[in-house]
């Protein structure tokens, strides 16, 4: 009886994350820490805080404890799906950290302030959690993004004080806040384009099936020998 040997199973080779993928979730980690200090200066007492009427210690657990507290719960989510779906973790980040920019910004309590801020640190982890599994995994010039992402970052974290002092002194802390959102909708753009860049990719990389057919066309079964 002749027998069609099987069909060997279809592998798909290992390709790590392309470095354009870093773009989405880097850029909403950039924002995200910006806003983590944005809201102190370096120098005497903020706006936000003179203006809420906050202690030190009062403006440390609300603005500063919350948010990173909140960020420490989902880092390790951003580096576990940062990889396999980084739109899916970046797109609902940058949502969070837009909903928590809109309460610091309209807050008159610290309790609204805490859950603003809570909202933000929560979006900030998800894409920082993502941008380094995604740098940790991309095959090229690994050296360079991570040199590059915590040079922006560093960048980002010292500069906002001094950004946030400048505009708060002028018009109000509630401005600087309101100038994020521009960025974040920047950043829901060039995550959802770099989403489907990728699947489309995805899809055009798909190996084809082996002869073409995955099982052999059916046909008359062929005996051999006789009664």
């Amino acid at each position: 009886m002749h027998v069609t040997p099987p069909t060997p199973p279809v592998t798909r080779p290992v390709v790590g994350p392309a470095r354009w993928q870093v773009f989405g979730p880097g850029l909403a980690a950039l924002i995200g820490l910006f806003m983590l200090t944005v809201i102190y200066q370096f120098d005497g007492m903020s706006a936000l805080q003179r203006d809420l009427g906050l202690s030190d210690l009062g403006a440390l657990v609300v603005g500063l404890v919350s948010f990173v507290v909140a960020a420490a719960l989902t880092v390790p989510v951003g580096l576990l799906l940062g990889t396999r779906a980084p739109t899916a973790v970046t797109i609902p980040a940058i949502c969070f950290v837009f909903f928590g920019v809109l309460l610091v910004a309209f807050t008159n309590a610290g309790g609204l302030l805490a859950v603003g801020r809570a909202l933000q640190g929560l979006g900030t982890g998800a894409a920082t959690g993502a941008t380094v599994a995604l740098i940790l995994k991309t095959r090229e010039r690994r050296g360079v993004l991570a040199g590059v992402f915590a040079a922006l970052a560093a960048l980002a974290l010292l500069l906002a004080p001094v950004i946030g002092q400048v505009i708060s002194e002028a018009v109000g802390f509630r401005v600087i806040q309101l100038a994020a959102i521009p960025f974040l909708l920047v950043a829901l753009v060039v995550s959802a384009v770099l989403g489907i860049v990728s699947l489309s990719a995805a899809k055009r990389q798909a190996p084809p099936i082996p002869n073409g057919m995955p099982y052999p066309p059916p046909g008359p079964t062929e005996f051999t020998g006789g009664a």
